[in-house]
């Protein structure tokens, strides 16, 4: 059986993506907090006759990140990986302290290359997406931390492409705003993209992304 990884997968982008990948994968939804959105993945994948397991785990300690994968190789050939999991902040650098910008380092940037690291034991051929946006792109203020670590992710996507084809293609996808809870907390109502439509960005770039490619969601 086919297995998917997908971290950060008890809302927003991370279960679109889950519950799409469904139909031809084994879907991992990874989660840190709350299990029952992670079990409410779950079970919309199973409503639409797919299979999942809920596994929880820190993506930015090397050691739940090969926890996750180890577990994840029980069900099947990991195939894919879709490094989801981030968090966001948005207020002047100047009033943000270390322990706060390193969490976001330590999640948007350590949790792909954790996560990465660990399914290169476990993955013959297969795909890897890792999540960027588009202000890694191109910054805004009030967010350097967070548009440090996605300008990051890309830096590693192509390095990590380079290195890996053609056993494993790496590819990134760059969403914009997207209408998810973790948005909402910081920007209230705005027009944003809903997660549905980032995740068919991700399928396109699972299945025609090249290798080192960074897809805009626009």
């Amino acid at each position: 059986m086919k297995v998917a990884i997908v971290t950060g997968a008890s809302r927003g982008i991370g279960r679109s993506t889950a519950v799409k990948l469904a139909k031809d994968y084994f879907v991992v939804v990874n989660y840190l907090r709350n299990e029952d959105k992670a079990m409410e993945t779950v079970a919309a994948i199973e409503n639409l006759g797919g299979s999942a397991v809920a596994i929880r785990g820190d993506v930015s300690r090397y050691e739940d990140a090969k926890d996750i994968v180890s577990r994840a190789a029980e069900y099947g050939e990991i195939k894919l990986l879709v490094n989801n999991a981030g968090v966001y902040d948005v207020r002047p650098f100047s009033r943000m302290m270390p322990s706060e910008w390193e969490r976001i380092v330590e999640v948007n940037l350590y949790g792909v290359m954790n996560m990465s690291h660990a399914v290169l034991d476990h993955m013959d051929e297969g795909v890897i997406v890792n999540i960027s946006s588009v202000i890694g792109i191109n910054p805004m203020a009030n967010a350097a931390p967070y548009c440090a670590s996605k300008a990051a992710v890309i830096a590693f996507t192509k390095s990590l492409a380079e290195e890996m084809y053609p056993r494993i293609r790496v590819i990134c996808v760059a969403p914009g705003p997207t209408d998810t809870d973790m948005l909402r907390k910081f920007h209230g109502a705005m027009f944003a993209d809903p997660p549905e439509k980032v995740a068919d960005f991700i399928l396109h770039a699972i299945e025609r992304g090249k290798p080192g490619d960074c897809l805009v969601v626009h």
